[in-house]
């Protein structure tokens, strides 16, 4: 108002001015314009007088505490004329009195800062909001509602990323604890794709056609991660393929061993060796069987050669006694026994049946006589005699 009254007391002051120039030129009446401007000239100094020099700003409590929800109001005055603000955010005020809301979010004291603003001259202020008791036991069991509702959801996400007992009991557990019609409807979700996931873990461990056909039925209803247990099942699929062909590789291989082991060959041997490598890590019971068909048949093999050098040596024994035989047609006749008393001398050995004329052969030869010789039932050799 005061700002009202000063622009009008300038105006009129100026208006008065004028009009007063205007009447000296024109000689005319000066007495209204004189008015004119003094009324105007008083309007100004009136006005001057009444506009503060600066903004005010009073609080009714520099420090005030909210209710158990948080929320505290601050009341104060300022000028009738000034604006007054908050985080740029204008307040409005009655004859200079207002009132402004504040809701805290957490259990610390706030700082509100407020702005009256009058021309171009500003004055600032602060109260501070203190969280009471109340509240800050409300933001306790607030907070301790919200872990309880993130680690039910966490468990919940777990369960529904791997649907397995476990998983489920612990975010049932949890849910069960909460009015959470969402969390509750997640949770059945999860129960009913529990003998799902039970299904598929079976099939991984036996690796059966049976369990892999049941499995695969459930998984036609399951909802959820339908398209990751369908991988895990072709996976199984596989290891059953193979599962089947190496236990065809490893028959193949036993009948082959057998087979070595019952008719000891090279042939046979070397078909129950290519059997066992056809195998994709082994067997360590058919190779030590192959071993020992192995073992068998070097035995065999030292054993026809020890026949066949006994064989040989008896052929030329043969040949070498034939040979003698033929010789001893043509020798001279074994000496009679002497009648004159001189004894006849021969060479016999410990163990021979022969009794030599001379050294013809290994041997420890001694000489005796011919009746001793005799006497004891050798003959003569017949490649001395």
């Amino acid at each position: 108002m005061s700002a009202i009254i000063v622009l009008v007391g300038i105006l009129g002051i100026i208006t008065g001015s004028v009009l007063s120039i205007k009447a000296v030129i024109q000689r005319k009446q000066k007495q209204k314009p004189l008015i004119l401007t003094g009324i105007s000239l008083l309007l100004f100094i009136v006005g001057i007088i009444l506009t503060p020099s600066s903004p005010t700003l009073e609080f009714d409590e520099a420090s005030l505490k909210t209710n158990d929800k948080g929320i505290a109001t601050v009341t104060g005055k300022t000028n009738k004329n000034s604006e007054l603000s908050v985080d740029g955010e204008e307040i409005a005020t009655k004859d200079g009195s207002f009132s402004y809301k504040v809701n805290l979010t957490n259990d610390e004291a706030q700082k509100i800062t407020f702005t009256a603003t009058l021309g171009d001259k500003e004055t600032e202020e602060a109260v501070t909001v203190i969280p009471s008791k109340e509240f800050v036991a409300f933001l306790n069991k607030e907070k301790k509602a919200q872990d309880t509702i993130e680690q039910a959801e966490a468990a919940l996400a777990l369960a529904e990323k791997n649907p397995t007992q476990k998983n489920y009991d612990e975010a049932a557990t949890l849910v069960t604890s909460l009015t959470r019609e969402d969390l509750t409807k997640r949770l059945a979700i999860v129960k009913e794709n529990v003998p799902i996931y039970v299904a598929v873990e079976l099939a991984e461990t036996k690796q059966t056609k049976e369990q892999l056909d049941s499995a695969t039925a459930l998984v036609d209803k399951a909802t959820l991660n339908k398209d990751s247990l369908l991988k895990r099942l072709e996976t199984v699929q596989q290891k059953i393929t193979e599962k089947e062909r190496t236990e065809s590789l490893i028959a193949a291989a036993r009948t082959a061993v057998e087979k070595a082991e019952q008719e000891p060959t090279d042939a046979h041997y070397e078909q129950a060796i290519t059997r066992i490598n056809e195998l994709p890590s082994g067997n360590k019971d058919l190779s030590n069987r192959a071993s020992g068909v192995k073992r068998t048949l070097d035995a065999q093999k030292e054993e026809a050669k020890k026949v066949a050098e006994a064989q040989k040596k008896a052929e030329e024994q043969a040949a070498a006694e034939a040979q003698q035989a033929a010789a001893a047609a043509q020798a001279p006749e074994a000496p009679a026994p002497d009648t004159q008393g001189v004894q006849q001398m021969v060479l016999v050995t410990p163990t021979g049946e022969k009794y030599h004329a001379r050294k013809c052969g290994n041997g420890t030869y001694t000489p005796d006589t011919l009746e001793n010789a005799t006497a004891r039932g050798l003959t003569p050799c017949s490649k001395c005699y």
